[in-house]
């Protein structure tokens, strides 16, 4: 990480009128061949792959929020997972998360995983909707949608890529740009800024948006690998440049808040994680590349170079930093490692003061919040929000889990059952005497109750002629207007 301004490299030669127009085409095609730490402060929302977790800020009750092989998820998203949720950090309740599938790509060109290869959903109030096209496939081509981000206007700021031309040998020609569009599905997008003509890092334009002011974000460019940065020992190394833009979507040449160099050595793919503070003020940013590996803030105005860097906390060797947010007056953020054989990696929380109060190292610093070395959780996002984040509704199916007699059944009198229910339900009881010699009964009273989940004590009164005799009788329970099984309970009335 640097602040240092270098001269930038030369912008990819072709029209950002006509790529935009090229992209929003090809994606208007794609669309149409789819349908061919202290509690309470707030909470976190992650990723494991197989699902979308939240807790509280401080760790405590984790709960999955959504499962990638849930029911809902089946049509839409066969074979698929989850990664990549945002929620927007000033008290948002809608949580934005990505579903990833290669379903529909042939087996002899997986390249082509037509629409959608990645694309974007949203969970809000427990309920499940699909804001990308529906994945289909699509020949020679591939759409992705990555790194959504919600903004301060309830819009959601994305990612978006399309190769077209994919074939044997051949990669495809890709169409990039950070967009933006409504949270409604089949919602038009608008490109931000001149992103279309600007290289996209490996790690993607990461847009963060302002949560203070929806009309700004701030997003990465790759500038290319003919730049150089000097050790602390005089050397000059190779490196490989990128910007961080911040500014709005009508910026034909958005200011650049400060840089990153990455040593070409290193391998690098430009910075992970973009965000910004409630206020907008200060980016935060995470480079795990050298030559200066670790979490960053600067504030956004002014020329780098000029302005402060501040090192939050260093990545330390065998450790990988992803994504990081301010939470309140704590930094979260996912750290990874490999632990026989395979990454692993769970949730950190420090304090945001790192680096400008006290000097901060990872782990001793930090507060692990999932401890869970056997999965890789990641991605996380915060919200102030204190009202648990809904988990998605999944419509439950009653069902009669059982029926005793609460009470031995005396001849002429008033009897109760107990009926256990795993939903509410209209509970029907029928009340039969069997016929001697025959298999058939004798219906003799019905009684309707409203059930709830759990156990029902259900009072039954036959007066007069109804009144049950000393004998043998059944009692079948059904849920009306409910393919549930009903139970059927022999009684034995004494005197």
């Amino acid at each position: 990480m640097t602040a240092v301004p270098r001269e930038c490299s030369p912008r990819r030669r072709r029209s950002a009128r006509s790529a935009l127009l090229a992209l929003l085409v090809a994606l208007a095609s794609l669309g149409s061949l789819a349908f061919a730490p202290a509690a309470g402060a707030g909470q976190i929302v992650w990723s494991t792959g197989t699902g979308i977790w939240a807790m509280n800020d401080d760790g405590s009750d984790p709960h999955e929020l959504i499962a990638a092989s849930s029911s809902q998820l089946a049509a839409t998203l066969p074979s698929g997972t989850l990664t990549q949720p945002d929620v927007f950090q000033n008290g948002g309740t809608a949580v934005l998360f990505l579903g990833l599938t290669g379903h529909f790509a042939p087996a002899s060109l997986p390249a082509a995983c037509g629409a959608d290869c990645s694309g974007t959903y949203e969970l809000s109030g427990g309920v499940l909707r699909e804001l990308a096209p529906a994945a289909a496939a699509a020949s020679g081509a591939a759409y992705y949608e990555r790194q959504p981000r919600v903004t301060a206007d309830g819009q959601e700021l994305f990612d978006s890529t399309l190769y077209t031309g994919i074939g044997t040998g051949a990669a495809g020609t890709p169409a990039t740009a950070l967009v933006e569009r409504p949270l409604a599905l089949d919602a038009t997008i608008t490109q931000w800024s001149s992103t279309d003509s600007e290289l996209e890092p490996a790690a993607g334009f990461d847009g963060a948006p302002d949560p203070a002011d929806p009309t700004l974000a701030a997003w990465v460019q790759a500038q290319g690998c003919g730049f150089s940065v000097t050790n602390a020992q005089g050397v000059s190394q190779s490196s490989c440049q990128y910007a961080v833009h911040f500014g709005s979507a009508a910026d034909a040449a958005a200011p650049i808040a400060t840089y990153d160099n990455e040593l070409v050595s290193a391998n690098g793919t430009g910075p992970t994680s973009l965000a910004l503070s409630t206020d907008g003020t200060t980016l935060l940013l995470v480079d795990p590349y050298a030559p200066d590996e670790g979490i960053f803030t600067t504030p956004v105005a002014g020329m780098p170079g000029v302005k402060p860097v501040t090192e939050i906390v260093a990545q330390p060797a065998g450790w990988t930093f992803g994504q990081a947010r301010f939470a309140g007056a704590n930094i979260v953020f996912d750290a990874h490692q490999q632990l026989n054989g395979k990454t692993t990696g769970d949730i950190y929380s420090i304090a945001a003061s790192c680096g400008t109060v006290n000097t901060c190292t990872f782990p001793a610093s930090a507060t692990d919040l999932t401890k869970n070395p056997l999965v890789d959780n990641s991605d996380p996002a915060w919200t102030s929000a204190t009202a648990p984040l809904a988990p998605l509704h999944v419509a439950v199916v009653p069902r009669i889990n059982s029926v005793t007699p609460s009470t031995k059944i005396r001849s002429g009198r008033s009897f109760a059952l107990v009926v256990r229910l795993s939903a509410p339900a209209r509970i029907v009881v029928t009340i039969a005497r069997p016929r001697p010699g025959s298999a058939k009964a004798t219906t003799i009273a019905s009684f309707d109750f409203s059930g709830r989940a759990g156990a029902n004590r259900l009072v039954l009164t036959l007066a007069g002629k109804r009144a049950l005799a000393p004998g043998s009788y059944s009692a079948t329970v059904s849920l009306g207007g409910s393919s549930a099984q009903s139970k059927t309970l022999h009684l034995t009335v004494g005197r």
